[in-house]
Parts: structure tokens; C-alpha cells; sequence
């Protein structure tokens, strides 16, 4: 009986379908070692002479071997056999590597080899898509009409703060999006407000946490959507109409979409496991806070160099496999902050790695407000699709209220600064 492989060249051959099998992702790697010669030897022929060769120029060059009828054979389904064939023999290669370590008792190393492996099986099967702008060019008319029409102007995610909406126009699926920061300068809580501010609008957020449990994440969650002092509310300080407002808002909150966090207190969190979090909770947006803290499938040191270029090329990966946006927190080395007093940001004072601004399509700064203790400035430092900007955050931890300050409110401060002066 003929094999897929055979079968499939067989069709090729007989139906002059090179091209569409190109298309549907088929490459000599998915062929085994038999057939892989042969399928890169048609790619030559079809390459050098415009044309795909006979099954007679097939036999000159291959005598030995046979090829089955594949008249009634669909062309699409025996591409996903090839495929499906390579997936199994290279998990198969994964396990025979595996089996041993786990054997040896270092089941971490075992564990490494398979998510490595398995995640790229997973990258090298995934399919292209093409696009003819030329065709298309009345889907794009109506797509932009419907933008027009949008109150907000947004063709993504809201932050949760207006003028990084329109700095941004929200946050689009398949984005990386990096905010990077010094310590304890709020990038934390800033994406818990776009995750909630995701939530409420219908989404399903997905929170990985490295730092905080998932207690203090969810207090954190409460203590915001109520209005309460977060403080008080850890202490057991919460007054009776502070416990009656938070019983008030969860109430209300009780059948939205869920609201997923990931508790990685040991930082084994993985790009790989990360990939099944997201098919098993099916989020529409992901955030991970403290990427530097991830582990890197192919065992470099972690927050090393290579392992966070490793770790952002396969989240950039993952957020267009999913086809959902990721946002990342990491931190910035504080010797290379612009001034001591100022401490801005600029893109070679990110942490480590250069791949956090090669390979985010948003990087922006949280940064402290040198002139106001209790205000943040968030930077849009480097983005593919939106301009350069900044909004400054007001932070009120006693009423869990973070607010845009506006110009005007500026000017208000200002004048009121001046009045008390006089």
C-alpha cells in the first residue's frame, strides 16, 4: 500500500499542483528521510526549468522508486498526513531523547527537551498567509469606514487610560507589548488596570505573576474595582460601607467572562506552558508581569541575554499563533537612566536584552514624575503603528483611583500651588 509521501507526489506530479502544495506549508523537512531527497529534488527541477517534471523525468532520476495512483486522493488531506507524519516522528525523536533523562532522575532536563522540541514542531508546521492588497482593497474601504464610525477611535484593546488610547488606538491581537520600568514605579498595577479594564469591556484576561500570589494579585483586583484603600483591605482595616461597596462590585462582577491568574511564586513558567495556558483558558489578552523571570526552554541562564531573546522571539510567535496580544513588564538598568534626578527612560537602558525592542511592536516607559511624588509618566518609547507620546498617571493607593492628569489639570495644581504660596 502507498504511503501518504507517494501518494502525494504522485498527485503532484499527475495534477501540476507544486504550487498549492507550497502554499499549504509543505516543506522537504516534513519528509522522511526516503522521500525528502526526492521532494527537494522536484523543487530544483520546477526551480531551474519553470515547469514540474514528468513522472517519467521522476523515474530517470529516481528508478528504484514507485508511486501509487492517486487519482481519487484529496490534495489538501494528504498534505496533513505528511504534516501529521513528520509531528508524530519528531515527538517520537523528543521522547527517545527524553526517556533517558527522565530515567537519570533529572526530570527538569526531560522536561526542557520535550517543551523545546514541542514548541518548535509547533512553529515549523504553522502556515503563512497571503494576501493580495490589489483584490482585497474593498474589505479594507469597509474595515476603515467602520473604524469612521468607532465613538472611541479604537481598533484594539483599551488600556483603561484614555490618552494611551489614542496614543496606541488600543492594543491589537498578535501585538508584543513591553512596558519596562524601574522597580516599584507601578508597571505592575498599570497592566492589573488594563486587565480589568479588558474584563469589564467582555474580554477574558490571562495574568502570569512571578512576585505576587495569587491572594495579593486578587486583593489588588478587589481593592480596585471597589474603591477601596488596597492597604486597609490586607490589613482587615476596611470599614463597614468599604466591605458593603466591595461586596456591591464583586456581586456585579460575579457572571463576566473569567479572569485567569497564573501563580509562578518558583518562576517555572515557560513559553511552552504559557502556549497551554492560553488554549486551555482561551483568553483575549495576556499579560505577563516580570518576563525576565521566565524559564528559557533551551536551558540558558535565566535573565541572561540569549535567554530573553529567546524567550521574546517565541512570544512575539506565540501572540500570532493565538492571535492575541501579549503585554510584558521587565525592568531597565538603572546606570543607564538619562539623568539622576530626571530618570528616563531610553531604549538602551532596557534590562539585558536588545530583543524586548526588536521584537515588541509597543515599548513604553513607566517612569517616576520628577516634580510629583504620587504621579507616574508612561512613555510610548519606540512603536510600529503609533506615534511617540506621554500621558502622566496619578496614583491614589488610599482610593485605588489612577487617573490620567491632563494639561489643565496641570494648570489647576499650578494655580492653586501659587495661591497657597501668596
Amino acid at each position: 500500500m502507498a504511503s501518504a509521501e507517494q501518494l502525494l507526489i504522485s498527485k503532484v506530479l499527475s495534477d501540476r499542483a507544486l504550487v498549492e502544495v507550497i502554499d499549504l506549508g509543505l516543506r522537504p523537512k516534513h519528509f522522511s528521510d526516503n522521500y525528502k531527497n526526492i521532494w527537494s529534488w522536484l523543487l530544483d527541477f520546477w526551480q531551474t526549468h519553470s515547469e514540474i517534471p514528468t513522472e517519467r523525468a521522476l523515474n530517470t532520476e529516481y528508478p528504484s522508486v514507485s508511486l501509487g495512483d492517486a487519482s481519487g486522493e484529496s490534495l489538501s488531506r494528504l498534505v496533513e498526513e505528511v504534516i501529521d507524519g513528520h509531528r508524530k516522528s519528531k515527538v517520537s525523536e523528543l521522547m527517545t531523547e527524553a526517556l533517558p533523562l527522565l530515567s537519570g532522575g533529572d526530570t527538569k532536563a526531560a522536561i526542557a527537551v520535550l517543551a523545546s522540541g514541542l514548541q518548535d514542531v509547533a512553529g515549523e508546521t504553522a502556515l503563512s498567509r497571503d494576501v493580495d492588497l490589489v483584490e482585497h482593497w474593498e474589505s479594507r474601504l469597509d474595515r476603515y469606514a467602520e473604524m469612521r464610525e468607532r465613538p472611541d477611535k479604537l481598533v484594539g484593546i483599551s488600556t483603561g487610560f484614555p490618552g494611551l488610547d489614542r496614543l496606541t488606538a488600543g492594543i491589537r491581537p498578535q501585538q508584543l507589548v513591553t512596558f519596562v520600568g524601574e522597580a516599584k514605579r507601578g508597571k505592575s498595577m498599570l497592566t492589573m488596570v488594563m486587565a480589568i479594564t479588558a474584563n469589564t469591556n467582555g474580554l477574558s484576561p490571562l495574568m502570569v505573576s512571578f512576585e505576587m500570589s495569587a491572594e495579593e494579585q486578587a486583593a489588588r483586583y478587589d481593592a480596585y474595582v471597589a474603591k477601596v484603600s488596597h492597604t486597609g483591605l490586607l490589613r482587615g482595616m476596611s470599614t463597614k460601607e468599604e466591605v458593603g461597596r466591595l461586596d456591591k462590585e464583586l456581586r456585579l462582577r460575579k457572571n463576566r467572562s473569567p479572569f485567569v491568574i497564573v501563580e509562578d511564586i518558583a518562576s517555572s513558567t515557560t513559553v511552552s506552558s504559557l502556549a497551554a495556558k492560553i488554549k486551555q483558558h482561551d483568553p483575549g489578552i495576556v499579560f505577563v508581569d516580570g518576563v525576565y523571570m521566565m524559564d528559557d526552554e533551551t536551558g540558558e541562564p535565566k535573565g541572561s541575554p540569549q535567554a530573553l531573546t529567546n524567550i521574546t522571539r517565541s512570544l512575539k510567535r506565540l501572540a500570532q499563533q493565538y492571535k492575541v496580544p501579549i503585554v510584558i513588564t521587565t525592568q531597565v538598568l538603572s546606570a543607564k537612566l538619562s539623568s539622576r534626578v530626571s530618570r528616563r527612560v531610553t531604549a538602551d537602558a532596557i534590562g539585558y536584552s536588545s530583543s524586548f525592542v526588536q521584537d515588541s511592536d509597543i515599548v513604553m516607559s513607566v517612569e517616576k514624575d520628577p516634580d510629583y511624588e504620587d504621579r507616574s509618566i508612561v512613555r510610548v518609547l519606540m512603536s510600529r503603528t503609533s506615534p511617540h507620546g506621554e500621558v502622566t498617571i496619578k496614583w491614589d493607593w488610599d482610593n485605588m483611583d489612577f487617573t490620567e492628569i491632563g494639561e489643565d489639570d496641570d494648570d489647576d495644581d499650578e494655580e492653586r500651588d501659587d495661591f497657597h504660596d501668596w
